[in-house]
């Protein structure tokens, strides 16, 4: 039983074999089609030879009817029995005749006769539309007189029934039928087993042989291989395939070659790379890393190819692998993110990753590229916090602080009144000139740390200047009256705040400020409205003698919009040159004679004078001054040129020209006053500069600097309201100056007051030991022109000589030759 069975195993596995075989498939389409197409041409001829033979069969039924109708006729006329009889066995000797029935015309049968039937039902008769049994009924007749006449009617007198079985008829056309298909079966086998040899020796073991040369090429190989032609095939359809396939290897090599270096290039370029670049499958496990991923993992590239990422990144960088595990699980195709990742030694950076899917032939995988941003993070770190913080102090700065008065947020969640103090130091850059920066400095960073640590949880601190602090707090309550009184006894706070003692090594400095406090509600007012404000109210404490604080009023603002409408009237008169000068002269007291004079500036603004004190005390704080400074100085230069040509310019006599802060610390204030002596041709020994005292010791070195390189060109300089302003005596001596203007407030009390009177001695006497002319200011009185004349030689100016008078008159009083001598004495 088990040799059947295994027998029948192995038929069905040759069968299986067989079947495959593409010979083997041809032959049987073939002899399929054969098949049909020889069924189809032998039922054609089948079907014909039936017609033929059923016409045939037709047309002798008719022939012997016709010879056996006369009789049967004549037994029916008679109604002769036996003739009847003797009539129908003419016909029983034909097979194909059933059964016939001689009847009269009343439907007597008169003679019958039937034969056993050999088939009653034939499926191939009615396939080709055949009856098997045939009823035929003949009319007979009989006729009186001449059988030719043709006025004599033949007389019906009975029937002839005959039954024809045309299966008998038929015969033959089957037998022949049968040994067709017979025949043409075993032709078409015979062909189709004819064709299936030929198939397999002309076609199927050609490609057999071509398959297993095509199965011993080496595809790993990327040397360019061929296949060798097959015998007897070398210039048919066989040899083209093989030329395409050669050709098609030699392109495959090409392009392996091509592609391995390609790889290798990747390759290189990856890990050279120092991005981290890996690839993960579907269930997060490396296919591809770089060098850079090894190496950032503390793993060799083989090493990691094949590991899961949650036995790699997971121990070191659990956030990492979860972000990982949300984007393989999660719907996203690309995603970039920074985040913080953990090297194998659990260092921290800064990476900029970018996670990608893309489908491989084994399912979904992803690619990270990971770059590390770290330093660049860091640098943008600290470009913000030197964009938002002081780089002295480290405390927030100016732009920290627009931002936050600026806050949108803060506005939108706090419907308080919040408070802004604005400290500015008072006299800072005296303790920069005479003690240093660096000690100024050092001061800075110690109340920097003393107000951040008083003020924490109170307000914010900022600097937003060299010596400017602002404190900035919030809700101090919903009531106007309640936030002012808080603001004020904030301010007192931050005041007391700076006035104590700072020590520095050994030394011990006291800070005192001026403060500027505004009550606002955010949102209303801009931060660069807020700062105007307290800027205000800060200059308001300076005016109050500094070292207090001052709340900024409405009334504060309606001044602060008149100073801005005072400035754009200022620039507009540049533009219109709507400012002049006057001037006034310096009188010898030796000699009562002009020496100099003083160019003081005036505005005429629509055809009136425009008051000094309306509009000096603005222009010297605005930057302003420098382009009204350069044309007073053009103007006077002018004025120069014109004396000269006009012959009326002494070689002593020298105009002085008030000479800002702003301008002198112009890099190009030099080469700007050497241009405009250039311009006019004019020597600088008849110009003068007179500077204040707080000028001249703003930058104290760059001011001596500039003042001897002045002084090469011929101009001298003068020190304005000396004794006005602070450590004057100190300083005196180093600054190289040719005159000392004593200020009138002195000149004043001269002889009524016994201290003005000792202490304008003083000056003179330090000037004369110095080697410095003295310049007496505001003499208005005989009594002050006596006394001055007594205690020195100096340059007498005031009221007693001469107002300040317009160029042209000057001129005519004081300069032209015809004038007549104006006695100075008894004016």
């Amino acid at each position: 039983m088990s040799y059947i069975a295994l027998w029948s195993f192995n038929s069905l596995i040759y069968y299986m074999k067989l079947t495959s075989k593409i010979s083997f498939t041809l032959g049987i389409r073939t002899l399929l089609l054969v098949l049909m197409l020889g069924f189809a041409m032998s039922f054609l001829q089948t079907y014909i030879d039936f017609k033929n033979r059923e016409q045939e069969v037709d047309a002798s039924i008719a022939s012997i009817i016709d010879a056996t109708k006369d009789s049967a006729s004549n037994a029916v006329w008679k109604l002769d029995e036996d003739l009847a009889a003797l009539a129908i066995k003419g016909l029983t000797y034909f097979d194909h005749f059933s059964s016939v029935t001689i009847v009269d015309e009343i439907g007597n049968v008169l003679a019958k006769s039937e034969q056993k039937q050999i088939e009653q039902n034939n499926k191939v008769l009615s396939f080709f539309g055949i009856e098997n049994i045939q009823n035929d009924e003949v009319i007979l007749s009989y006729t009186k007189g001449p059988i030719n006449s043709a006025l004599i009617k033949p007389l019906e007198s009975g029937m002839m029934i005959v039954s024809i079985n045309m299966h008998s008829a038929l015969g033959d056309v089957y037998d022949r039928a049968i040994r067709t298909f017979v025949i043409s079966l075993a032709g078409y086998v015979f062909i189709s087993l004819t064709l299936v040899m030929l198939y397999h020796f002309s076609l199927a073991a050609p490609l057999m042989r071509l398959a297993s040369r095509f199965e011993r090429v080496n595809t790993s190989s990327i040397t360019e291989q061929s296949i060798s032609k097959l015998k007897g095939h070398e210039s048919d359809e066989f040899s083209k395939i093989i030329d395409s396939a050669n050709d098609l290897l030699g392109r495959i090599a090409s392009g392996q070659i091509l592609l391995t270096q390609r790889s290798q290039r990747f390759r290189l370029i990856l890990d050279t790379a120092p991005a981290i670049i890996y690839s993960l499958d579907s269930n997060a496990k490396f296919v591809f890393a770089n060098k850079a991923t090894a190496s950032f993992y503390g793993y060799s590239i083989f090493d990691l190819k094949g590991k899961s990422a949650s036995e790699i990144i997971e121990p070191v960088d659990s956030a990492l692998m979860e972000v990982l595990q949300d984007f393989l699980e999660g719907d996203a195709r690309q995603t970039d993110k920074v985040v913080e990742a953990y090297d194998s030694h659990k260092m921290k950076c800064v990476m900029e990753m970018s996670f990608v899917k893309f489908h491989t032939y084994d399912g979904q995988s992803i690619l990270v590229v990971g770059n590390d941003v770290t330093k660049r993070v860091e640098a943008e770190e600290k470009i913000e916090n030197l964009a938002y913080c002081d780089s002295l102090t480290n405390l927030p700065n100016r732009n920290k602080v627009y931002e936050r008065l600026n806050s949108q947020e803060i506005a939108d969640a706090d419907s308080q009144f919040h408070v802004a103090i604005l400290a500015d130091l008072d006299q800072f850059k005296r303790i920069n000139d005479t003690l240093s920066h660096s000690v100024g400095d050092q001061l800075i960073i110690k109340l920097s740390q003393r107000l951040s640590k008083e003020f924490n949880g109170i307000g914010f601190i900022a600097r937003l200047g060299a010596d400017e602090f602002l404190c900035h707090s919030q809700q101090l309550s919903s009531s106007r009256t309640i936030a002012n009184k808080t603001a004020e006894e904030l301010a007192e706070k931050l005041r007391l705040c700076i006035n104590r003692e700072i020590d520095i090594g050994l030394h011990r400095y006291n800070l005192s400020a001026s403060l500027g406090v505004v009550v606002f509600k955010p949102g209303f007012e801009t931060a660069d409205e807020i700062l105007q404000y307290a800027d205000t109210a800060m200059y308001e404490s300076k005016k109050a003698g500094r070292n207090c604080a001052t709340l900024f009023q409405d009334k504060m603002a309606t001044d602060a919009a008149e100073l801005l409408k005072l400035e754009r009237d200022i620039s507009s008169a540049i533009f219109n040159d709507e400012f002049f000068f006057v001037l006034q002269p310096l009188i010898s007291s030796e000699t009562m004679e002009v020496t100099s004079a003083e160019a003081l500036i005036r505005w005429n603004r629509n055809d009136k004078i425009v008051p000094p004190d309306d509009f000096i005390p603005f222009l010297e704080e605005s930057a302003l001054i420098v382009d009204v400074g350069d044309k007073m100085l053009n103007k006077v230069c002018e004025l120069l040129a014109n004396l000269k040509e006009r012959g009326l310019l002494a070689d002593r006599f020298k105009v002085a020209v008030n000479i800002s802060g702003k301008q002198l610390s112009e890099m190009s204030f030099i080469d700007k006053v050497t241009n405009i002596l250039r311009k006019h041709q004019v020597s600088g020994h008849h110009l003068e500069f007179e500077i204040t005292e707080s000028v001249a010791l703003d930058n104290m070195k760059d001011t001596i600097a500039k003042i001897l390189e002045l002084k090469k060109v011929g101009i001298s300089f003068s020190l304005d309201d000396f004794g006005t302003g602070y450590s004057s005596l100190s300083h005196l001596k180093d600054l190289p100056v040719d005159k000392l203007k004593i200020d009138r407030s002195f000149i004043n009390d001269i002889n009524v007051d016994i201290q003005d009177e000792n202490l304008v001695k003083s000056i003179i006497q330090l000037a004369d030991n110095l080697g410095i002319v003295t310049v007496a200011e505001g003499v208005e009185t005989k009594q002050q022109v006596n006394w001055l004349k007594e205690n020195g030689s100096m340059l007498l100016q005031g009221y007693y000589f001469s107002r300040p008078i317009l160029p042209d008159a000057f001129i005519a009083k004081y300069l032209e030759l015809d004038s007549e001598v104006v006695d100075l004495t008894n004016s």
